[in-house]
């Protein structure tokens, strides 16, 4: 996509602009603040094409303010033809909205807009092969967001790798693949539960009709025996009619027995009740002196104890002055240990200088060697990855013949049997198993032709192609071990080369904390004279309260004897109302012991009566059981008759049913293994790791290319897609950043702001560049906004060089800048001037 003009009427500051691009190549875009050249050059073109695009602002903010209509019409060249979008809001009524979407033919311009807005939109994406994200990330590079896949996280910057290649809609595919296999599956296995009762019924027909016969055998006896069942319980019930009426007199016995009974537990739970606090009253009454005399002595330990208690904060504030000397003197400690530490580490580092700066020259050479193994891996593996795919096909090819070869030739001699059986059958031409069997004789010829005609020459091409490939692998020398032995080298020698870059300013730090150690020293003999005093002192205080827990256990032996003086006159009152209440109880329990002594007379009378009511009643339900099991068993015979009838006329319906079933299943199994080798291929390990695997190389040599015109040479970049972990053994899925320069290789964040400046743009102009050929529609237009207001003047001209020197990749190339000088470095330069209240634009 190559953009030809702009036309801009009520664009938010913009009144009105037409802006014809088809001369400019590289230009900076200059004007006041405000003028509108962000939204000119930014946001116009994705208006244009994609409508509403400004996350948070609705389409009515974009019109001019005062204004109630406004346009923007974007004209651009792709693949050959010329395109423009012309999309207009009004806010008036409820607000309207069109699109129209045309191409030139000729001289004229011809629709190519569908009925509806969002339609048309499609056609556009369908035309760029892009959508707004896609399109904005593809050309242009917004203000502040030079550094944003580079500043991220290595989490981050895997996550916006994986967004840029469109590997989210893997899973979603593998979903939609694993359910419609989970479906499949369900309908599997229901066929097979099918099949399986299915035949369980064909076999049993035989059995059917045997237990037919002989439940019709057994219905008979049960009838006979329903008769007899009934007669017996008809005479039980007569016979318990008559016992009943006693039994139900001796029910009410009970009853009131039990309520007698329990009237004389309540009366002797209270009695025991009243007994026990006489005796309680009694016992006070007694010791009344006694009480006395202990209440009067506890009085004079409480005053012991108060006068003593009041020394308890002098101790707690002495334990607390202790405590936090000996905590200091215990800091002091660790700290003292620590700068020593510290201190014999510093020595012990700087005595080792000069091995580590040899051991640094060693990871430089060795880097370098690494380098050189990497690129023939990188090669080394394309070539293994296209030998598996010819090896599959290989295999498939192979398999296909040898199985249409093997169909053949089981045809062929089945026909050669039923040849031979013509002639030694002795049957007569007209015999229909005769002309059937010459009928397919004449068919041997033709198949005998197709066996030795059978297509070779894919698979021969395959392994032609096979061997070509190996050759071609071998003639790059690749050494796997010498490769893993290099890189094991170089991690061996990355440790000392970074110790040996950190060695600078340690010799005055060592000083600094031998000051340090001389400092704490002294405050540690301070701290422990300090602790000997603290430590007098508190002695001298707990030998002053020792008698105290004495005395507190003396006073809580004698609270209990305290707590009975105010009891004293209760205890009078409690024992006279307990004698009165025992008398009354002693009567009630003698009248109510009375009365349960008669019942129980009348009872005996009228169980000697009852005692033939058991047996009846065991009788009965003996009989009842036997008449409903009887006729259980006659309603189940009735029905397992009737049932098994059914069976049997239902087993032709179900042999037609199992033959459907068994030539449906193998055309959904087929299906199955197909959706389950999709789940495989679209999983993490499957398509999504191999788009990774390529992406990432074609990402690393774009961004190298950008970046060594840009550093003369000197930066290369390399990605890191996986990082051994600490912990455990394995690797970790990253995307790291490194940088090599002519000295060393190291991280993205250890390098100067100008030279970090340089990598953002690489690899931004890379990350653009290979977006847009994964979309398959190359944008050959760059926008860059305010991407130097924020630098010094020696870093703005860095950048500048930097963009100067991939402009060549670009048809257009914009930057929007404030900066006077900024816009003095630039040939051509589109300038936004205020001209009677709209936006004059001058292209120079």
């Amino acid at each position: 996509m190559i953009p030809i003009r702009l036309i801009i009427n009520n664009f938010r500051a913009i009144e009105h602009a037409d802006i014809d691009l088809s001369a400019v190549s590289l230009a900076a875009i200059a004007g006041r603040n405000g003028a509108g050249k962000s939204s000119a050059f930014t946001l116009a073109p994705r208006f244009a094409l994609f409508g509403d695009v400004i996350s948070g602002v609705s389409l009515d903010a974009l019109v001019r303010s005062g204004m109630s209509e406004m346009s923007v019409t974007f004209e651009f060249e792709h693949q050959g033809s010329v395109f423009r979008a012309i999309r207009t809001r009004s806010t008036k009524g409820k607000g309207k909205s069109t699109l129209e979407f045309q191409q030139r033919v000729s001289d004229r311009w011809e629709s190519r807009s569908a009925e509806k807005i969002t339609d048309t939109e499609a056609v556009i994406r369908s035309l760029l092969n892009l959508d707004d994200e896609t399109f904005t990330a593809s050309s242009m590079i917004l203000q502040g967001q030079a550094n944003a896949f580079t500043g991220a996280t290595a989490g981050t910057r895997k996550e916006i790798l994986s967004q840029i290649l469109g590997l989210n809609i893997y899973p979603e595919l593998q979903e939609r693949a694993r359910q419609r296999a989970g479906l499949l599956n369900i309908e599997i296995e229901k066929a097979k539960d099918k099949l399986l009762t299915l035949d369980e019924r064909l076999a049993g027909r035989v059995v059917k009709e045997v237990e037919l016969r002989s439940l019709e055998s057994q219905h008979s006896d049960v009838l006979a025996a329903v008769v007899q069942a009934e007669h017996q319980v008809k005479t039980a019930e007569s016979k318990l009619a008559v016992l009943e009426v006693k039994r139900t007199r001796i029910e009410q016995i009970d009853r009131d027995q039990a309520v007698i009974s329990d009237e004389i537990a309540t009366l002797w739970t209270e009695h025991l009740g009243h007994t026990g606090r006489l005796e309680r009253s009694e016992k006070i009454l007694v010791n009344e002196t006694a009480i006395l005399a202990k209440s009067t002595e506890l009085e004079q330990i409480n005053h012991r104890i108060t006068s003593l208690e009041s020394r308890k904060p002098e101790l707690e504030r002495l334990r607390c002055d202790l405590a936090g000397t000996e905590a200091e003197l215990v800091q002091l400690g660790v700290d003292m240990g620590t700068l020593s530490s510290r201190i014999s580490t510093l020595q012990q580092q700087l005595a080792v200088r000069e091995a580590l700066r040899q051991q640094t020259e060693a990871f430089e050479t060795e880097s370098q060697r690494l380098r050189t193994f990497e690129d023939k891996a990188e090669r080394w593996n394309l070539l293994q990855g296209e030998l598996s795919t010819l090896f599959s096909q290989r295999d498939r090819e192979e398999t296909r013949i040898n199985l249409e070869k093997r169909s053949l030739s089981d045809k062929i001699a089945a026909l050669e049997q039923q040849e031979v059986h013509i002639h030694d059958n002795g049957c007569l031409p007209t015999c229909k198993f005769q002309q059937a069997a010459a009928a397919a004789v004449a068919e041997l010829p033709k198949l005998r032709r197709s066996l030795e005609e059978l297509d070779w020459s894919l698979l021969n091409q395959l392994v032609q192609s096979i061997a070509e490939k190996q050759t071609e692998q071998l003639e790059i020398d690749y050494d796997f071990a010498a490769h893993r032995a290099c890189k094991v080298r170089v991690d061996e020698l990355r440790e000392a080369a970074i110790k040996f870059a950190q060695l600078a300013g340690k010799d005055e730090l060592l000083q600094q904390l031998e000051r340090q150690h001389l400092e704490q020293q002294a405050r540690k003999t301070a701290s422990e004279q300090r602790q000997q005093d603290l430590q007098g002192q508190l002695t001298a205080v707990d030998a002053a309260l020792a008698p105290l827990l004495n005395l507190t256990a003396q006073a809580t032996e004698l609270q209990r004897w305290a707590r009975l003086k105010d009891e004293i006159g209760a205890a009078r009152t409690d024992a006279t109302n307990a004698r009165e209440r025992i008398a009354a109880i002693d009567r009630e329990l003698a009248s109510k012991q009375e009365r349960r002594d008669g019942l129980e007379q009348e009872r005996k009378d009228l169980f000697l009566d009852t005692l033939e009511y058991d047996v009846l009643q065991l009788d009965l339900g003996r009989f009842q059981v036997a008449q409903q099991q009887r006729r259980r068993e006659q309603a189940a015979l009735v029905e397992q008759i009737g049932g098994i009838k059914a069976v049997l006329t239902a087993l032709d319906a179900d042999q037609q049913e199992r033959d459907r079933i068994s030539s449906e299943l193998e055309p959904k199994a087929l299906r199955w293994v197909r959706y389950q080798t999709l789940i495989k291929a679209f999983g993490r390990d499957g398509i999504p790791a191999l788009i990774i695997e390529n992406a990432v190389p074609q990402l690393e040599r774009i961004a190298n290319e950008i970046l060594g015109k840009m550093s003369k040479g000197k930066h290369y970049v390399r990605f890191e897609t996986q990082r051994e972990l600490k912990s455990r053994a394995g690797v970790s899925e990253t995307l790291d950043i490194m940088v090599g320069d002519w000295t060393a290789e190291r991280p993205y964040e250890t390098f100067s702001g100008g030279e970090q400046l340089r990598i953002d743009y690489a690899i931004r102009f890379a990350l653009a560049e290979l977006l847009a050929q994964r979309a398959g529609s190359k944008v050959e237009w760059l926008t860059i906004d305010e991407g130097l207001g924020s630098q010094d003047a020696e870093h703005r001209a860095l950048v500048l060089d930097s963009i100067k020197s991939v402009a060549s990749r670009f048809k257009r190339v914009l930057v929007i800048t404030h900066i006077e000088d900024a816009q003095a470095a630039f040939d051509q330069v589109i300038r936004f001037d205020n001209a009677d209240g709209g936006v004059e634009v001058c292209v120079a």
